[in-house]
């Protein structure tokens, strides 16, 4: 695969289906601690959460499924790289 290729899994995705998690949600569905999760943020390994007001941060679910499913299926640390970089860009794209 190329570096600037991002292979997105075949996750339907329209507007109505967009749901926002919190972080406790967020770790019970990846099953790590609070640490790892924002170390795998930081490398780039799992999406950046959005702001959601004052002190307020939420996740895609449907990111941190895309994730999962790449880590299931054997992805390389790379690839997930590639993933959540090709996540982040659709983010932009939501609204047209």
């Amino acid at each position: 695969m190329n570096h600037t290729e991002h292979h997105i899994p075949a996750i339907q995705l329209a507007t109505q289906d967009l749901q926002i998690i919190r972080k406790p949600q967020a770790l019970k569905m990846l099953g790590i601690s609070k640490s790892n999760f924002h170390i795998k943020i930081n490398e780039g390994l799992l999406p950046a959460g959005i702001n959601l007001g004052a002190n307020s941060v939420g996740y895609f679910k449907h990111e941190l499924t895309a994730v999962i499913i790449a880590m299931a299926t054997s992805k390389t640390q790379e690839e997930i790289k590639n993933l959540v970089k090709g996540l982040l860009e659709q983010r932009h794209n939501l609204l047209g």
